[in-house]
């Protein structure tokens, strides 16, 4: 609940997720954007990680049931896939929106306890390892966040499966944890 509260205060927070620690943020708060752009070095695009498939659909336009049938194979789980989006949503670039929907029990009550979705990136500096554990957080990033949660150490430091689904053929733009297989053969 705290971590909620914070982030809809605008607060960066860290947290563990399906794979590594990763930066919290909402995306309707300028100050939370422009943190997360000054951590990252970039302005995003970030993830945008939803804990409801009613959340997934409200971000999404034009996505086919089919679509969703397969995307309920991988989620909740460590792929996001990039899906099409009105232009004016937070994060939409291109076309599209890149979305998870986490099986993180933690995570997830974030997510649900804020009530939206959030933005999320892995809570590293540029160049640096994405961190296994709280303590391999940059000082300089946890001097940054309002909370960081200690929640053990990942397994690995694989980020998440990133799946473009905006053309005719799916593409698998980054390899990481999580099967893409159902997202990319359309049977």
């Amino acid at each position: 609940a705290r971590a909620a509260r914070l982030i809809l205060e605008g607060e960066l927070v860290a947290a563990p997720s399906d794979t590594v620690y990763g930066l919290l943020a909402l995306p309707r708060s300028e100050r939370a954007l422009a943190a997360l752009a000054g951590i990252k070095g970039r302005p995003g695009p970030f993830i945008a990680l939803v804990s409801t498939w009613e959340q997934a659909r409200s971000w999404t336009r034009g996505v086919d049931a089919a679509l969703w049938e397969r995307l309920k194979r991988v989620w909740p789980g460590p792929v996001t896939a990039i899906l099409p989006t009105a232009p004016r949503m937070p994060g939409a670039e291109g076309g599209g929106i890149a979305l998870r929907m986490p099986r993180s029990r933690f995570l997830t009550a974030v997510l649900v306890e804020a009530g939206e979705p959030l933005f999320s990136t892995s809570a590293n500096l540029p160049g640096a390892p994405p961190p296994l554990d709280a303590g391999e957080i940059a000082p300089e990033v946890a001097a940054r966040t309002a909370l960081v949660l200690d929640g053990g150490r990942a397994d690995s430091r694989e980020p998440s499966t990133l799946v473009d689904l905006l053309g005719e053929r799916p593409i698998v733009r980054r390899r990481g944890r999580g099967d893409p297989a159902p997202l990319l053969d359309p049977a």
